[in-house]
């Protein structure tokens, strides 16, 4: 019995087994000659995907910083009528309330060497896309910003009442911004400083 190994450029193994004229075999005749073959596949170029390579789904969310976030913005954002000379300061605006993966969350944005009065204004997001202002107008005075539920946030904005100095300002009014999955934008209730 003779056997032979061979590994072929194609990456193949080849094993075969001959044998030929056993002898001693009853019925006194020639067994034929019996080849197995054993082959493996060739090599791939790429590794199966296991189940830790698999991507899993995540939700879609924004730049981790608010800084990031909106830094294009604040460099684009109009100044307030009036101001056409200050600019709006990326250090000293608040990113605490930005959340990336949030449904409505916010930015507020300072001048350069603001006052108590400055107008300020409130960037809003959508998992951590930038949607614009939440008014077209910067009111003056740091608002009060809470989150009333992931879609939702309430701004109590400060004014100075007639004969009030910016100082003693006693005003508040309070705005809704809600983002609505349906019309996919945010809707406002409610109301803003009496402007004049």
């Amino acid at each position: 019995m003779r056997m032979r190994t061979s590994t072929t450029a194609g990456g193949l193994l080849i094993v075969a087994a001959l044998a030929a004229g056993l002898s001693g075999c009853s019925g006194g005749g020639t067994a034929a000659p019996t080849v197995t073959r054993t082959v493996t596949a060739p090599p791939t170029t790429t590794a199966p995907t296991t189940a830790a390579e698999t991507p899993t789904p995540t939700p879609t969310c924004g730049p981790s910083s608010g800084q990031t976030a909106s830094a294009t913005a604040i460099a684009d954002l109009p100044l307030p009528t009036g101001l056409e000379d200050a600019t709006w300061s990326a250090s000293a605006s608040d990113y605490s309330g930005y959340d990336a993966c949030a449904p409505l969350s916010w930015v507020l944005v300072n001048l350069d060497r603001a006052t108590g009065s400055s107008p300020v204004a409130i960037l809003l997001f959508h998992q951590g896309r930038y949607l614009g202002t939440a008014t077209k107008e910067a009111y003056a005075f740091v608002p009060d910003v809470a989150r009333t539920d992931p879609s939702t946030i309430v701004v109590t904005y400060h004014y100075a009442k007639p004969d009030e100095a910016t100082a003693d300002a006693s005003g508040r009014t309070n705005a809704t911004f809600a983002w609505d999955d349906t019309s996919g934008r945010v809707t406002m209730s409610g109301q803003t400083p009496p402007v004049g």
